[in-house]
């Protein structure tokens, strides 16, 4: 799911137009049961979790799809949990790691692997359960606050989503102030949140939450702790001469730090690029898209696997996002018409991840299907949105003039950048915040870290609701990282315009057929000969920056 500035991460089983025609199969769905509870022997939870699973993933997707498509919904998250208790059980996670000794000393590496993804899972849904009744206390909080802006009223949600489109600064600065102060002084209920990593980690016997995540993940979060630092000093001087070309553009008197007094919502306005949303009709996009993948080899809806749903609907997700219901068979992206680069970034990144999923193998193990390192899905969803580094492309597709598809490819170069920058220094500080815990200490963390990052002045109220749960800000860095190699290893064996030859499909989607074969790391020296490297990823950023 895309990330531009934004501070919530996507529900667990999902990933984040104008009219598509009737090719494109429309979502009426029937209303579910309730899956009848069902306690296994607890000498058997690990049996029970492997055979029940794809069916309970199926329903948790269908409620995150009807959460975010607007409509009514037949059963609560709590309630669905409920009826798996052995998904978020402690002695689910044990004895995952009985079987998973037994596995290694058997010399059984596919077997390790569907154990090591299961094993993943649980240990993220015994956070979940956790977590389950902050989370359900902040929904509530944040669906009953009003917030106050000069003469207007606001729900949450709908504050912090119009920051980025307010083209009055002093307007942005009142929005950016009440939705941070509003998270400030309810600080307690996100830190509840944020603490149950660290009850995780005691749960489980880890010593600490990093150490948790590393261990069920095989993230080394040092490392690539270290890469990011080395990939911040080596974009900066880049990143700052841009970043002070477009916040001229919003306003000219705007500065960034140290020296000037831009903020964080004026670098989220800057980043909407408003300048250039003639070249970016909502209507044009989707039509686009449909017209590159045809040449490509492949359709929106992959042979029926994908269901579009794109109808105007009261309470939708305005950004388009990905439920997988199941895997290759029920993938649904849900759209919104939206213009702008932004918006056509959403729709390319969220296609990326519908049609990986859509092409994964039927064959495969229900957990090579279902789970697998979330680097390589939304590196795949990279893949697509990256196109907008292409000159040729953005000519062809959305027919823009050669100046304005320069220009396009430099500004989608340094938004990819400040994404890539803001998630190095979140990295860090959430490495920190699930050691220490939510104490008002970390907000001075977060915010030194993100004005070294950005240059902009951020509000520290954000500190805890700025982050992505179970460290999975690791895997948008890792997933640029490999994104980088695998369009480097496509250019080089189909040339700069593989985007329109489809054995350059073919080729990827041999790829996705693997499913959760593949972790990152491996992947990455397949393809490309090197380990995963996030300077790379963004020296090629500089490079296009540069030109």
């Amino acid at each position: 799911m895309r990330h531009v500035l934004r501070h919530a991460a996507p529900p667990p089983s999902v990933h984040r137009r104008c009219h598509a025609a009737a090719l494109y199969a429309r979502i009426a769905l029937p209303r579910r049961p309730l899956p009848v509870t069902f306690r296994a022997p607890m000498d058997r939870p690990l049996h029970s979790v492997r055979t029940r699973l794809d069916d309970f993933l199926a329903e948790l997707a269908t409620l995150n799809y009807r959460q975010g498509a607007g409509l009514a919904l037949d059963v609560s998250p709590s309630q669905l949990h409920a009826a798996f208790p052995e998904l978020s059980s402690p002695d689910t996670f044990a004895a995952a790691n009985e079987a998973l000794a037994k596995a290694q000393s058997k010399n059984e590496p596919l077997t390790v692997r569907r154990i090591r993804l299961v094993r993943e899972l649980v240990a993220s849904h015994v956070e979940d359960a956790l977590a389950a009744r902050h989370v359900e206390a902040i929904a509530s909080l944040e669906a009953q606050a009003r917030l106050m802006v000069d003469d207007q009223t606001y729900s949450f949600g709908e504050a912090l989503g119009r920051i980025p489109h307010e083209s009055a600064r002093g307007r942005r600065a009142l929005l950016e102030r009440a939705t941070g102060e509003f998270l400030w002084q309810n600080r307690t209920r996100y830190g509840d949140r944020r603490d149950a990593a660290l009850h995780t980690a005691e749960q489980l016997g880890a010593k600490n939450y990093p150490a948790l995540r590393q261990d069920v993940t095989g993230i080394d979060f040092a490392k690539l702790a270290e890469s990011a630092a080395t990939m911040l000093a080596r974009t900066e001087d880049a990143y700052r001469d841009v970043l002070a070309y477009v916040l001229k553009k919003v306003d000219p008197l705007l500065r960034p730090l140290p020296g000037g007094e831009a903020r964080r919502h004026d670098l989220q306005a800057a980043l909407q690029a408003p300048w250039m949303g003639g070249l970016f009709r909502r209507e044009d996009a989707f039509p686009a898209v449909v017209r590159w993948l045809g040449e490509w080899g492949l359709t929106p809806n992959a042979g029926g696997r994908i269901r579009i749903d794109d109808e105007a609907r009261p309470g939708k997700s305005p950004r388009p996002f990905v439920a997988v219901v199941r895997v290759p068979d029920d993938i649904r992206l849900v759209l919104q018409p939206r213009g702008g680069i932004d918006g056509l970034a959403s729709l390319l990144h969220e296609m990326g991840h519908a049609q990986h999923r859509a092409h994964v193998s039927d064959t495969l193990p229900m957990e090579l299907r279902r789970l697998g390192d979330a680097s390589v899905t939304e590196a795949h969803a990279a893949v697509f949105e990256r196109l907008l580094l292409s000159p040729e492309w953005l000519k062809r597709y959305l027919g823009l003039p050669t100046v304005a598809a320069r220009d396009t490819v430099r500004l989608a170069a340094f938004q990819a950048l400040a994404l890539l920058r803001r998630h190095a220094a979140k990295l860090t500080y959430e490495l920190s915040l699930t050691q220490r815990g939510a104490s008002t200490e970390r907000a001075d963390e977060y915010a030194d870290g993100q004005r070294h990052a950005l240059f902009v002045e951020p509000h520290p109220g954000f500190f805890l609701h700025d982050v992505d749960p179970q460290l999975y800000v690791a895997h948008y860095l890792r997933s640029w990282a490999l994104e980088t190699q695998l369009t480097a290893r496509i250019t080089e064996q189909f040339n700069e315009d593989y985007w329109r030859n489809p054995a350059a499909a073919a080729w990827l989607k041999g790829l996705y057929a693997r499913g959760g074969t593949d972790d990152a790391e491996g992947l990455a020296t397949e393809t490309s000969g090197t380990p995963l490297a996030l300077p790379e990823a963004g020296e090629r950023l500089v490079a296009i920056l540069n030109r």
